[in-house]
């Protein structure tokens, strides 16, 4: 199976910089991979290159620029895009590296789009489901299509490959957990000792970003 991942960006260079490392390291490397960038939204970027045919792929892989993955990421999508239409992974954890806060997102029914996949076969619904709406987050109507689909749940940290970062410098995210403010319901992490039990040795290249 060919592999394309998407990843748009935008003025976000630590990020996208931080993006390219954790990509180098993946055991499956992209046959493709579409650096989107440009002040366009991301809906718009994705049905531009869905229309000018510039997805070479049969498996589709969505890597934000500011989110941290392991390196079997890709191996792991490509393993069940053999099966299913749409994989992804729930439950997803999101970290604040600016105010040095985590959750757990309780998504149980569908992935975030940073870690979601999907086969070519997905393009055209998806084009059409983006043009539907005029909002970006499209992930959540993405998994509602009636099409096959692979959820897993991580009960471990080990089978966490995804993490959600959030409060890099750049433009910021669409996401209400990219806001400088501290939720209610989160758990404070000032040491980065949680970070460093998710990513381990990599936990400190995200000290910079604290806001003071």
């Amino acid at each position: 199976m060919k592999i394309t991942a998407i990843t748009c960006t935008y003025q976000r260079p630590e990020a996208l910089e931080l993006c390219k490392k954790w990509m180098a390291r993946q055991t499956r490397q992209p046959d493709q991979w579409l650096i989107l960038d440009g002040p366009e939204p991301m809906r718009e970027k994705v049905l531009m290159a869905i229309e000018k045919n510039m997805i070479e792929g049969e498996g589709i892989v969505w890597v934000e620029d500011d989110d941290f993955y392991k390196p079997t990421w890709m191996e792991w999508c490509e393993k069940h895009l053999a099966k299913y239409e749409i994989v992804g992974q729930g439950l997803a954890l999101y970290y604040h590296v600016g105010r040095r806060w985590w959750s757990c997102c309780g998504n149980t029914r569908h992935a975030s789009l940073c870690q979601t996949a999907i086969h070519r076969s997905m393009l055209k619904p998806l084009a059409v489901l983006i043009k539907a709406f005029d909002n970006q987050f499209f992930d959540t109507r993405l998994w509602r299509l009636e099409r096959s689909r692979y959820l897993h749940l991580p009960t471990k940290e080990e089978e966490r490959l995804v993490i959600g970062m959030k409060g890099l410098s750049g433009t910021l995210g669409y996401s209400n957990e990219h806001r400088t403010v501290i939720p209610p319901n989160v758990t404070l992490d000032p040491a980065l000792v949680k970070l460093w039990s998710f990513i381990g040795r990599d936990a400190p290249l995200y000290s910079k970003f604290l806001i003071k």
